[in-house]
Formats: structure tokens, C-alpha cells, sequence
């Protein structure tokens, strides 16, 4: 596009949250940014919805860097999405583990208490024990790159970051390629065999447990008054008050390339072409690559981990909802249950984990929700599709919602009058709304054979296009999705030989030293 102007365009596909990061700092260094969305609101993932009467939240069960003193705090707050004044949910604990003989375990937030909870279950592991705690001490230090991707980092800034990995690397090396089958093993007692099992599926790999640990121990990981649709509002705010185009409604069918392989612009849906100096895709990489760009640039890189579900399998869910009318503040926020001769399709379910939303109230006496997602295979997916007739679909996910409600009566002490099954949410949903690849709602599951280290959103043999979001880095999530927004913009800036500007607000720094006392 050739810009008569001084300010270059960028066009951004996909309102999420990926998206809407590149859109704001894009705009900072001095673009005119035109965001296109295939839904009717922005959000992409990180949505919420109302049934009967109460709110869903689709999304945010943890939303990392919610601490001022975290590295990603600074980027929540100039993307609008959270300020001092947002009221923060934070939780003691992780969840509560319910054993078939009735005792309750808590995976404590409070190191301490974690570590005392799990002696008091198997003194004989206390050895193992205490090497857990400095496992998830020694992530503490780590930090992820999002000043800038790491390919501009200089040799002193590569020597810094990578010096915060030096506790973490015994722990790294050890683990990288466990998966949490066997991690159990390390372990002399069946019970704690049994908890590991409910806090981590057998495929995945050991660090997802240390990463979230070390950001709930450091009261970094929670989520904020309004839920995901507001946290999604607050940066759409942002995105227009500073000049930014939103698209709603407004789904393309192809990325347009010219003959020298220079992306030019996008083509609509309804036939239209807005034409652009670059392009940002923030969509699902499958649909990006397979379809908008017609499987002409797609790289081996894509195209292994797509083939080989094995190594690389898809997180997909199935998430089941239940409006509660009787007070359950009393009740586990979190809990991990065992589940008996429950079936999803061909897939068998062994647990559930469901989630108690009474702390999201405003008053006691109104109606709340708690709501499960299952992990499911790929299978799953298959099962949903084969329903060619909507009523067949509603009613497998009815029959989905009635098999799951006994345990929900049990665990929350309620009879039929008290609750009511107002959502099922599938692959499928994922899907329609998000053109989602098979149902993923995030990005490869991290396991003992998958490689997960970042990849660059560029794509070789394609000019002025950048891809951003979760696909980049597995096994996905909303931190990941902002810093490859930023990651695009800087790319962009970089270029075009501009400096990159960053207008994050500076905070107080604190040693974790310091951290950890302010915490325990």
C-alpha cells in the first residue's frame, strides 16, 4: 500500500487479547490500526456470556501478573486492563483434593503451608517434599522476555535474563522431559501418587504445575472484578481512545499477497478488500495458515506438531455450568473430585475439577454458578461433529450436563430444586466462534517430548505479516498472548527502522527476597 501519509497502516486480524496488545502499542509507535473481528464483541477467548440471569466466565481462571510487582503488571496497566484500583480476586489455595475416603488435601498457595499439608499426608516423603518446594522456589526467579523478543536482545541483556534462570536449571534439567505419570512415581505414597495425579494429567508435562505454583506463591495469579468480558472491555477502551478502528462483525476470508510475496492487505467475508502496509494475524495459526493464506506458506515447523498429535496433542475442553440458588460461600472454592463410570463420548472421565464462583458475588442471597472444565482428547472433538442435526447436539450436550450434575449435588450438599444446567460448552464452540482448530481453546499441551521453547510470529517467504497469539509457545494462555502482541508491534517498528516505543508505566522493583517475605 503505498501511504501518502507519514503514518504507515496495519490492519490486525482477530480482537482478542493477542490482538488488541499488538493494536495498542502499534498505535503508541505512531500507526493507524484497523482491528477486524469475526464476533460480534472483541475478546476472542477471554469472554464471558449470561444464562438465566447469571454471568459466565469462559476464560480467566488465573490472569498471571496481577501483582504491581511483576514484570507483566506494567503491561496489564498500559493495556487498560487493570489499574491500582481493580479489585483483584487472589485465592490461599490452588485446590482442594477430595480422597474417596473423604479426607481433604489443599495444594496451598503459602509455600509453608504447602509444604506442611503434604508432610502431614507422607512423612515418609518428606525428602521428595522439601525438593518440590525448592523445585517451585527456584522457578520464582524466572521472568519471561516481554521488553522485546529475544532475537534483539543484546549480549548483556541475554546475559542478565538468563542469569534469573540459574536456580530454576537444576530443576528444568531434571524435569523437562517428565510427564506427570511419571513424576508420581517419585513419590513413596499412594496419596500423594493420588494428588499429583488430580493437579497434573498423566501427559502433561511437569513445568505447567511449577509455573502456576510460582505465580500463585507470589500472589501473582488471579482474576479481577467483572470477569474476562470486562477485562476484555477495558482494553477495547483503550485500543479506540487512542485512535484505534474496530471491526465487529467483520470476518475474512483471505490474506492478499502480491506477486513478491508482500502481504498487502485482507479480503472480507462479503466480498470487500481493505488494503494495508502490513498485517498482523491473531487468529488461530490453522485457520491463519490453511485457509487465509491457503497453505502457501505454511511451515514445517506448523505442520509437524499438527501431524503428530502424540507429541503434540490439542487442549481442548468441555465446559458444563450449573446456576446454584443456595448459598454455597462456605463451600471449597477449587476442588478436584473422582469421577465413576462417567463418559464423554468415547472418552472416559476419571476427575473433575469444579470451580465455586460464590466469591464473584455482591450479595449472599443472589444465585451463583459453578462451572467444570473437563480436559478432553481429540476424539472428543469427532464425537460432537458427528451430530448432523442441531437437536441431536443439544442433546448430547444435555445428556453431558445431567451426567455431571450428580457430583455437583454431592460435593455442594443440593437437591435438584437448588441448581440448574444453563450451559454446555464443547470443541465445537470453540470452534464456530473462534474458527478454533479441532475445538483448541489454547495451543499444544505441554508434554515430555514437545518442544515449547517461543517461536517468531514471522513466516519465511512472507513480508510485512506477523503472527501473534498462543500457537507461538505452548501450551498457550493469556501471558503468552499479550507478549507476542507486543513482540509484533516491535517486530513492525523494527522494519520499518523505528525505535520502539514502550510507554509502560515504571514500577517499584522488589527482590524476591523481599517478595517472599511480603507473601508468607
Amino acid at each position: 500500500m503505498d501511504n501518502k501519509g507519514d503514518r504507515k497502516k496495519v490492519i490486525v486480524i482477530g480482537g482478542g487479547i493477542s490482538g488488541m496488545t499488538s493494536a495498542i502499542y502499534l498505535l503508541d509507535n505512531g500507526y493507524d490500526v484497523e482491528l477486524y473481528e469475526k464476533h460480534s464483541i472483541t475478546g476472542g477467548e477471554c469472554t464471558s456470556w449470561k444464562r438465566s440471569g447469571v454471568e459466565i466466565d469462559g476464560c480467566a481462571h488465573w490472569i498471571i501478573g496481577v501483582n504491581k510487582y511483576s514484570n507483566f503488571y506494567p503491561i496489564w496497566n498500559h493495556l487498560g486492563a487493570i489499574d491500582e484500583n481493580t479489585k483483584i480476586h487472589l485465592t490461599d489455595y490452588f485446590t482442594k483434593i477430595y480422597y474417596p475416603d473423604g479426607e481433604v488435601v489443599t495444594v496451598y498457595a503459602d509455600l509453608k503451608k504447602f509444604e506442611e499439608e503434604l508432610i502431614r499426608v507422607a512423612p515418609e516423603d518428606k525428602k521428595m517434599i522439601k525438593k518440590v518446594i525448592r523445585g517451585i522456589k527456584g522457578y520464582q526467579h524466572v521472568d519471561v522476555p516481554t521488553k522485546k523478543p529475544l532475537r534483539y536482545y543484546n549480549i548483556f541483556e541475554l546475559i542478565h535474563f538468563g542469569l534469573k534462570f540459574v536456580p530454576m536449571l537444576p530443576y528444568y534439567l531434571k524435569y523437562k522431559h517428565m510427564d506427570g505419570k511419571q513424576f508420581c512415581e517419585y513419590f513413596k505414597s499412594e496419596k500423594l501418587r493420588y494428588l499429583f495425579r488430580n493437579v497434573l494429567k498423566s501427559n502433561y508435562n511437569v513445568h505447567s504445575f511449577f509455573y502456576i505454583m510460582h505465580a500463585l506463591t507470589l500472589h501473582d495469579a488471579g482474576v479481577i472484578e467483572g470477569g474476562s468480558l470486562q477485562f476484555a472491555k477495558n482494553m477495547e477502551a483503550n485500543v479506540l481512545s487512542k485512535g484505534g478502528k474496530i471491526f465487529t462483525n467483520s470476518e475474512i476470508s483471505k490474506i492478499l499477497v502480491d506477486n513478491n510475496h508482500k502481504v498487502i492487505g485482507i479480503r472480507l467475508k462479503n466480498g470487500e478488500e481493505r488494503l494495508s502496509d502490513y498485517v498482523v494475524a491473531s487468529a488461530d495459526v490453522h485457520h491463519v495458515l490453511y485457509d487465509l493464506l491457503e497453505n502457501k506458506y505454511t511451515e514445517d515447523y506448523f505442520k509437524k506438531r499438527f501431524a503428530d498429535y502424540e507429541t503434540y496433542p490439542l487442549n481442548t475442553a468441555v465446559l458444563v455450568v450449573y446456576k446454584i440458588t443456595k448459598n454455597i460461600s462456605d463451600k471449597a472454592r477449587m476442588m478436584v473430585v473422582d469421577a465413576h463410570d462417567l463418559y464423554i463420548g468415547p472418552e472416559k472421565i476419571d476427575r473433575l475439577s469444579m470451580r465455586n464462583h460464590s466469591y464473584t458475588k455482591k450479595d449472599e442471597n443472589e444465585p451463583t454458578t459453578v462451572s467444570l472444565l473437563i480436559p478432553v482428547q481429540d476424539e472428543v472433538y469427532d464425537y460432537f461433529k458427528q451430530f448432523t442435526t442441531k437437536k441431536d447436539y443439544l442433546e448430547a450436550k444435555r445428556q453431558v450436563g445431567l451426567s455431571v450434575k450428580e457430583y455437583v449435588k454431592d460435593y455442594f450438599e443440593l437437591t435438584d430444586d437448588d441448581l440448574e444446567l444453563i450451559d454446555v460448552t464443547t470443541p465445537l464452540t470453540y470452534e464456530r466462534y473462534l474458527n478454533a482448530y479441532r475445538g483448541s481453546y489454547m495451543s499444544y499441551i505441554s508434554t515430555k517430548s514437545g518442544k515449547g521453547l517461543m517461536r517468531s510470529g514471522v513466516v519465511k517467504g512472507l513480508k510485512n505479516f506477523m503472527l501473534t497469539g498462543q500457537w507461538l509457545m505452548s501450551p498457550g494462555g493469556l501471558p503468552i498472548a499479550v507478549f507476542t502482541g507486543k513482540h509484533a508491534a516491535y517486530e513492525i517498528c523494527h522494519q520499518d527502522k523505528k525505535k520502539f516505543i514502550c510507554k509502560e508505566k515504571k514500577y517499584p522493583e522488589l527482590s524476591l527476597k523481599k517478595k517472599r517475605k511480603l507473601y508468607s
